[in-house]
């Protein structure tokens, strides 16, 4: 019988520990408990046993949150809304987190060494009058060493002097895996996703696809430092001086429209299947896509309207045989700085100068 009855306890703490905890945030559900029921998604973070699932009603929060628990945090309708805000408290950002560069970063959003996954969906991530100091970053959503999905997210208004980041991904000793799809990072001054980490080898996976991004006089679309490996794919974004900046991963079937310096520059990452338009322009050593290695495959891409003074494709005097088999349309330049010997079998159209190696040693 003792053994009955320690079997049956050791079932219902089981159970208990399985169960998945649901608080809720705001009005929109009135007939939940009133003890799974909070106004701030703070308090819900917080509470005890620590929730599983956290529902964020229609609305306002003027918060800055750190997210340090496996948790899905999720914006709900009422029927009438499915808009869930996190705004800026009065009086600003006050918490800085320091990366691995040692960059002050104001983040409104930390997901911060977490345990397990944390998934972000259906949420609006506002930065107005963040009060950040010129020399420092903000951030919208930045995930620290931790795992976990972001999907229909938008962060808007991230600005901070050139130094306003959508969403900041860096991995650590945790190698953590993150994926950000389906979103929209609009009102960004410096860079809409930045993805790194400052270790010798790559400590940080990312899946970043089906994104839109609308720069404000920002430098970078997406920027995948050499820590970190990525799959970008899918996404569309117009505007910045550089559309896809990445070292280590793959890009492929993505649109760019407008990068005034670089619409994809590579040192390591396959470029497949994308198209850039109108990007590479801003200057005479400026190029749609810009290739700084002999390793990856650079194919499929369509380069349409480089401008008056862009080139198509710098082959950086590195890059050769790995080029191939992309469509160029509408350029002053198809081919720069591209080594001797290399025969490039990309299609031309209406192309003012197919090939020139004048850059190269």
């Amino acid at each position: 019988m003792a053994r009955i009855k320690s079997l049956l306890v050791l079932l219902a703490l089981v159970a208990q520990a399985s169960a998945t905890v649901t608080y809720v945030v705001g009005s929109c559900k009135p007939t939940f408990p009133l003890s799974s029921t909070f106004q701030s998604i703070s308090a819900a973070l917080a509470a005890t046993p620590a929730p599983n699932v956290v529902e964020v009603c229609p609305g306002t929060y003027p918060e800055q949150l750190v997210i340090d628990i496996p948790v899905t945090l999720e914006g709900i309708s009422d029927g009438a809304s499915a808009g869930a805000t996190i705004a800026v408290p009065s009086g600003g950002l006050s918490r800085g987190q320091i990366d691995g560069f040692g960059n002050i970063v104001f983040a409104q959003v930390l997901v911060g060494i977490a345990s397990g996954e944390v998934n972000l969906s259906n949420l609006t991530v506002d930065g107005t009058n963040n009060s950040v100091p010129q020399s420092d970053f903000v951030a919208g959503v930045f995930y620290l060493n931790s795992a976990g999905t972001m999907n229909h997210l938008t962060t808007q208004n991230q600005f901070g002097a050139h130094n306003g980041i959508g969403v900041w991904l860096e991995g650590g000793s945790a190698k953590p895996s993150v994926t950000l799809e389906n979103s929209n990072l609009q009102g960004f001054d410096n860079t809409g996703i930045e993805a790194e980490t400052n270790a010798q080898s790559s400590e940080l996976t990312a899946t970043i696809k089906g994104n839109y991004l609308t720069a404000y006089a920002a430098l970078s679309g997406i920027q995948i430092g050499p820590g970190a490996t990525a799959s970008v794919s899918g996404n569309l974004m117009p505007g910045s001086f550089f559309g896809i900046s990445i070292a280590k991963g793959s890009v492929s079937g993505n649109t760019i429209v407008g990068a005034a310096l670089r619409g994809i520059s590579t040192s390591g990452a396959s470029v497949t299947s994308n198209t850039i338009y109108n990007s590479g322009n801003g200057r005479s050593t400026s190029a749609a896509v810009w290739v700084g290695s002999s390793v990856a495959a650079v194919t499929g891409n369509t380069i349409t309207q480089a401008g008056t003074l862009g080139n198509a494709i710098d082959f950086d005097c590195t890059a050769g045989k790995n080029v191939h088999s992309n469509t160029i349309l509408g350029a002053p330049n198809g081919l720069i700085n591209v080594p001797s010997g290399v025969l490039a079998t990309e299609t031309y159209y209406n192309v003012g100068t197919i090939s020139s190696a004048s850059g190269c040693p």
